[in-house]
């Protein structure tokens, strides 16, 4: 109704609507926010397409205007949606029930492998550093640990204080770490948001009820991180040179954050991405990065002037998978940048920015509808069946909260071979936390916090939900737990 007094075409309005429809009935048919495969869809179809709408129809614009082709992007994104649905419905048949690593970790062990993942992740590089700069580098990308650490401490310390507190000093300080070496001086969105993601989703997946000022807390810092230090890691990454030492790109750094306000404004004056981003008719700054419609229309219609890309990324990110140690000088690949050169939004010697396209634009690029409705619903189905076998319901462990973070922006931005990202080096950085958390990090734990005591006896099971002060006094810890009742 909105987009039709707004002068939404009516081709348009009716993609918009059967966009949203199919998305919410795949989401809800993969198994909500339990599932990978439910959590993919949900991230890719807000991302990608319904904030884009939404936004456009609050300031009064008709959804279709400032498109080059918008009656073939709008098809794509219908078309895509609903081959996702057949894979979810289809790979649902294949998955387990329970995932292989949902049950790893037992609770009388969570603290331990909370402060050994948290130690590790942080010392663990300059440990692989004397063995190697091939260690190194292995170790890098694996390196999750610290996230994966807050996460473990987080879930420890809202079932052993029965629902009251959520953050202990370990916490607190792999947070701060964490968003300061990572985020601030590594000029990095993820680094940024990370260690409030990792708070966050474990507490939604326990059902902690967050006080008036936590839920205050929660706003103000996400509005500083999306308004101030996301155009502050954009612009900080562009003043980088490569081959500067760690004290050159401090100093960088604090220059920037010295004066958010005016990075800020260069960083809107600067950002535009060669015209790839104006979906709107007036800049709108945070919400000009938040929607992938004009990008992918961009991309979709120069496919329509017939220059098919073909399927040599899906192989390149298949070759991607094997080891530096196999392949010494394998090539980096950055096919981001390559599209956005074709589009012409790049200076012909930038070769690092790369522009971030949604999975069903790149399909299409890459062989028309035969990459809509047949290559992207392969590489799907193989996705959802190995991540949902792998981790199950993903409120149930660590590392399945670990999943919803990294999908909660590969899934829009990262494109079809993102998807075959996570289906090697994604599953690869996982597999190891999942592990290292669950028989090494206690072990690293002892000489921080002493040889590990014995508890005996059988306890009460913490159910995570609202319970009275009454309740939560006589609580304690079940090192078994029920699985939480699904979504409903």
């Amino acid at each position: 109704m909105v987009q039709w007094i707004e002068g939404t075409d009516l081709y348009f309005r009716f993609g918009c609507a059967v966009f949203i429809l199919v998305a919410t009935f795949a989401f809800n048919t993969a198994g909500g926010l339990t599932r990978a495969s439910g959590v993919y869809v949900f991230f890719y179809s807000t991302l990608v397409v319904i904030i884009g709408v939404c936004y456009k129809a609050f300031i009064g614009e008709p959804a279709q205007s400032n498109l080059r082709d918008p009656h073939t992007t709008i098809a794509v994104y219908v078309g895509g949606i609903t081959a996702m649905l057949a894979t979810v419905i289809v790979s649902s048949r294949f998955r387990r029930k329970t995932g292989l690593l949902e049950n790893l970790l037992k609770d009388s062990r969570m603290y331990r492998a909370s402060v050994g993942c948290m130690a590790f992740g942080v010392f663990g590089g300059s440990i692989a550093a004397l063995l190697g700069p091939r260690v190194a580098s292995a170790f890098t990308q694996l390196n999750d640990l610290v996230p994966l650490g807050i996460m473990i401490g987080v879930m420890y310390e809202i079932r052993r204080s029965g629902g009251t507190r959520s953050i202990n000093f370990p916490i607190l300080l792999a947070g701060i770490y964490y968003f300061l070496f990572f985020g601030v001086l590594g000029f990095s969105k993820e680094g940024m948001l990370l260690p409030l993601v990792s708070w966050f989703f474990p507490v939604c997946a326990l059902r902690f009820r967050l006080s008036a000022l936590q839920a205050g807390g929660v706003l103000v810092a996400g509005f500083i991180i999306f308004y101030y230090l996301v155009p502050y890691s954009q612009y900080g990454r562009s003043q980088i040179q490569e081959g500067q030492s760690q004290a050159q790109r401090s100093a960088i750094a604090l220059k920037l954050f010295e004066h958010l306000d005016q990075t800020r404004q260069i960083y809107e004056e600067t950002g535009s991405l060669g015209g790839l981003n104006e979906y709107y008719n007036t800049p709108q700054g945070f919400w000009d990065r938040l929607q992938f419609i004009s990008v992918d229309d961009r991309l979709i219609d120069l496919t329509d002037q017939g220059h098919v890309f073909g399927t040599l990324p899906l192989k390149a990110e298949l070759l991607n998978a094997i080891p530096h140690v196999f392949w010494p000088d394998k090539p980096l690949n950055n096919f981001g940048n390559i599209y956005a050169h074709e589009l012409g939004a790049l200076s012909s010697d930038d070769f690092s920015t790369g522009i971030s396209f949604s999975p069903t634009a790149e399909a299409y690029h890459m062989d028309t509808w035969v990459g809509v409705l047949v290559i992207a619903p392969l590489i799907w189905f193989l996705f959802f069946v190995v991540y949902d076998s792998l981790f199950g319901d993903l409120r149930a462990s660590p590392w399945g909260l670990l999943v919803i973070a990294m999908l909660s922006h590969t899934a829009s931005e990262a494109a079809l071979t993102g998807v075959i990202h996570l289906l090697t080096f994604g599953a690869e950085v996982l597999i190891f936390c999942a592990i290292f958390a669950a028989w090494v990090a206690p072990i690293l734990a002892i000489p921080i916090l002493g040889p590990e005591r014995r508890m005996t006896g059988r306890q009460t099971p913490l159910q995570p939900r609202a319970q009275s002060n009454a309740q939560r006094s006589s609580m304690t810890i079940d090192p078994h737990p029920p699985p939480p009742a699904p979504f409903t």
